[in-house]
């Protein structure tokens, strides 16, 4: 007998699936969509739980600092850069945005539409690079960024609106379509957001409530995909992260630019005659008994110095000279 959990969900979805036909599912019919649908999305419910504690994990210390608290916040971030909107012509990117009918981007302000057709470089080139995998059609884009007041609204209508750590909010986010598009596409898709997340390239929810793939970049990864953004806007390919698989072994170069006496040698510091000193570079090696190698360090967790820099660097509000103080 079929849990009352998933009945709901079965219901949920011939809801959102009836203006669209059979989801474009062609030669599957609404039952056979439904039913692969369904499977796909319980499958990864275990994926999905721990998915949802890593962007808890990594993100929330980040949300007071980066979250978009309204709309004006996004605007001053088109303005400054430290959001994106997506490349000209985002189809020959395999990617299609829903901007009309069930659920569109920015249902809730659609009046600024546009706007909300964006989000950090970082959030971008992950979506490029997803996209460029998937080889059976477009995937299809129902949210990008949003701030904290949109996610509040939304809250009365989506359970998984009510989150700690609002990625759309950070500009970390977007979500992919999981109806609307043919089985065959959707199932490809599957397989890789499975690929990249087990590569820990991103990290992926799929939501039963919006029939979506809800996905992050890894922590690890925004350096990369800020290139893949920019290398995409410039025409340019971007190719795979390269995996070094060299040992790591940490050396700092430092140039002597002054000496300071100490406090008790000060007085016979000035009063001798001070000769020039050539002092040369002192190198510095970090010796260890059993260095790892680069491949053998965690793929998931960074420091949170590294985080902290990536996000910064696309941040405009903190920083900005006229708002401090």
């Amino acid at each position: 007998m079929i849990d009352r959990a998933r009945l709901v969900f079965i219901l949920t979805l011939s809801l959102c699936l009836a203006p669209f036909g059979v989801a474009r599912a062609e030669h599957v019919s609404q039952t056979e969509f439904l039913s692969a649908v369904d499977e796909m999305v319980t499958e990864w419910m275990p994926r999905s739980a721990e998915a949802a504690t890593a962007i808890r994990e990594e993100y929330r210390p980040y949300v007071s600092l980066l979250a978009l608290d309204r709309f004006d916040d996004i605007e001053k971030g088109l303005a400054s850069g430290g959001l994106v909107p997506l490349p000209n012509d985002i189809e020959r990117f395999n990617v299609r945005i829903r901007r009309d009918g069930a659920s569109p981007i920015a249902e809730k302000d659609l009046a600024h539409q546009d706007s909300y057709v964006s989000a950090r470089a970082m959030a971008i080139g992950c979506l490029l690079d997803v996209a460029s995998r998937v080889k059976s059609g477009p995937i299809e884009v129902t949210s990008l960024v949003r701030h904290l007041e949109y996610q509040n609204e939304l809250r009365a209508t989506n359970l998984n609106a009510m989150t700690d750590v609002p990625t759309h909010a950070l500009g970390l986010a977007f979500d992919i379509a999981i109806v609307n598009t043919p089985l065959r596409t959707v199932l490809e898709l599957q397989d890789v957001l499975r690929q990249m997340s087990d590569a820990g390239d991103v990290l992926v929810i799929a939501e039963h409530e919006q029939l979506v793939f809800h996905v992050v970049p890894q922590p690890s990864r925004l350096g990369w995909y800020a290139d893949v953004y920019a290398r995409a806007v410039n025409g340019k390919p971007w190719g795979r992260p390269v995996v070094d698989e060299r040992v790591s072994r940490a050396t700092v170069i430092a140039t002597i630019g002054a000496l300071q006496p100490m406090p008790a040698w000060a007085a016979e510091w000035w009063a001798a005659d001070n000769v020039a000193v050539d002092l040369p570079p002192v190198e510095v090696h970090l010796d260890l008994d059993d260095t790892p190698a680069i491949d053998d360090l965690p793929v998931r967790r960074s420091t949170g110095f590294a985080l902290l820099g990536e996000l910064l660097s696309s941040t405009w509000r903190w920083l900005s000279p006229l708002d401090i103080g």
